[in-house]
C-alpha cells in the first residue's frame, strides 16, 4: 500500500509539472530598451518625451527638437528656437577662451 501511495504521488507530481509547462507564456520584447534608456536621443518638455523633428508651440515661439551639432549623426538633441522663416536658430559658441 505504501509503495502504491508513493507511486501515485510521483505520478501526480510528474503530470502536474508537465501540464504546468504547457501553460507557460513566453513574452518577446518588441521595443528596443536602449531607446528608453538613452536620454540623449530625446527631447523632454513637461514630462513628455519628444523625438527628433518634433515641433511644440510655447506662448509666442516655436521649438524644434533637433541635433545640437547637425554635422554629427549621433549628436545630442536639444530644443532649438524657430525663426519667422522656419529656420532653426542654433546656439552660438563663445568667441573667447577662458582658463581657470
Amino acid at each position: 500500500m505504501r509503495n502504491f501511495l508513493i507511486l501515485c504521488f510521483c505520478f501526480s507530481s510528474l503530470s502536474y509539472s508537465i501540464l504546468s509547462e504547457a501553460t507557460t507564456l513566453k513574452t518577446h520584447s518588441i521595443i528596443d530598451a536602449n531607446q528608453f534608456v538613452n536620454e540623449e536621443s530625446n527631447c523632454w518638455y513637461d514630462n513628455k518625451r519628444y523625438s527628433e523633428g518634433a515641433l511644440i508651440q510655447i506662448h509666442s515661439f516655436t521649438l524644434l527638437c533637433g541635433a545640437k551639432t547637425p554635422q554629427h549623426s549621433n549628436s545630442q538633441l536639444i530644443w532649438l528656437k524657430i525663426d519667422k522663416q522656419g529656420n532653426a536658430i542654433y546656439p552660438t559658441a563663445p568667441k573667447t577662451i577662458t582658463v581657470n
